[in-house]
C-alpha cells in the first residue's frame, strides 16, 4: 500500500478504495482526459466509477470539504474536479459519518503497530494517580487560601490597633500633677502623722500598708 498522505484528489481516493492501486497511471489517464468516462472505459471495474462519483457528489454539495488548488471551490471550478483535493481527516470523517459500514484500508490500517500503545490498565493507573495529586493540590490551595484570609485578618487588626495608638493623646502634664496630688494626700493620711507628732492612721508604717 501506498504511503500515507495528507491530501487526496477524488480519483485518487477512489482507486484506493478500490484496491486498484496498480493500474493508477491508466485510470488517471482517462479521468484527466475524460473525466466521468471511468464506466465506459473501465467496465471491468464499476466500482471505480461509482465512488469516485460519490467522492465528487459529496464534495459539489458541500458535505466534504476540499479544495481547488489550495484555494476554495467555486461554481466555475466544477469543470476543472480532477483537480480537486480533500484532506485525509476530512475524508475519513466523511467515512465514518456518512459511510460507517465502509472501512478502505488506505484510511484505516488494520496492521497499526500496537507496540507503543499504552495498555488501558496503564492509563487506568495514570490517571488515578493524576485525580489524586489534582486533589491533593486542591486541598493545599484551600489551606493556602484559608492561611492568606487569616493573615489578612490579622493584619486589619493590627492596623486598627496602630491607628487607634496613634490617634491617643498623652495625658497633659495638669493631669498628671493632679494624680500626684492625691496620691500625696493619701500616703499622708495612711501613714502620715500629725503636727504635734500623733500618727493619723491605724497603720504604723507603709509595710504595714500594704
Amino acid at each position: 500500500m501506498d504511503a500515507i498522505k495528507s491530501c487526496y484528489h477524488p480519483i485518487d481516493a477512489a482507486i484506493l478504495w478500490c484496491d486498484l492501486a496498480d493500474h493508477t497511471a491508466e485510470i488517471l489517464q482517462v479521468e484527466i482526459a475524460h473525466s466521468g468516462e471511468l464506466l465506459k472505459h473501465f467496465p471491468q471495474w464499476p466500482c471505480l466509477y461509482f465512488y469516485v462519483e460519490r467522492i465528487y457528489d459529496a464534495i459539489a454539495s458541500g458535505e466534504l470539504p476540499a479544495t481547488f488548488l489550495g484555494g476554495p471551490i467555486t461554481l466555475n471550478d466544477h469543470a476543472e474536479r480532477v483537480y480537486w483535493s480533500t484532506r485525509r481527516p476530512d475524508l475519513r470523517a466523511w467515512f465514518a459519518l456518512n459511510h460507517p459500514e465502509e472501512k478502505p484500508e488506505f484510511l484505516f490500517p488494520k496492521n497499526i503497530d500496537h507496540l507503543e500503545c499504552v495498555s488501558l490498565n496503564a492509563f487506568l493507573a495514570v490517571q488515578a494517580e493524576r485525580d489524586f495529586y489534582a486533589r491533593e493540590f486542591e486541598k493545599m490551595h484551600q489551606a493556602y487560601d484559608s492561611v492568606v484570609e487569616e493573615m489578612t485578618v490579622y493584619k486589619r487588626h493590627e492596623n486598627e490597633l496602630t491607628a487607634q495608638l496613634d490617634a491617643a493623646e498623652p495625658a497633659p502634664e495638669a493631669s498628671a500633677s493632679v494624680h500626684y496630688t492625691i496620691i500625696g494626700a493619701l500616703l499622708a493620711i495612711t501613714v502620715g502623722k500629725s503636727k504635734s507628732g500623733l500618727v493619723q492612721s491605724i497603720y504604723k508604717n507603709q509595710t504595714a500598708v500594704v
